[in-house]
């Protein structure tokens, strides 16, 4: 089974996060500094750490896996 792509599973309107009003004065960007089109997936915060979460466990980890050196008899 492949894991589908974190665009794939991306619905419009979902967020991650709710991030606080800034309570710092905002000031102005170089231009080039400044992107025009940034395309980043819609996605809710319990999906984005699922997916994330099952891309985590199809690699060999030494924090689920037992591992011994290559060196070891």
């Amino acid at each position: 089974m492949t894991e589908p792509l974190i665009f794939e599973i991306s619905h419009p309107g979902r967020h991650a996060v709710s991030l606080p009003t800034c309570d710092v004065p905002e000031t102005e960007l170089p231009s080039d500094c400044l992107r025009s089109n940034l395309p980043l997936p819609e996605i809710a915060e319990v999906d984005l750490i699922r997916h994330y979460v099952r891309l985590s466990q199809a690699n060999f980890a030494v924090d689920t896996t037992f591992y011994r050196s290559a060196r070891a008899p």
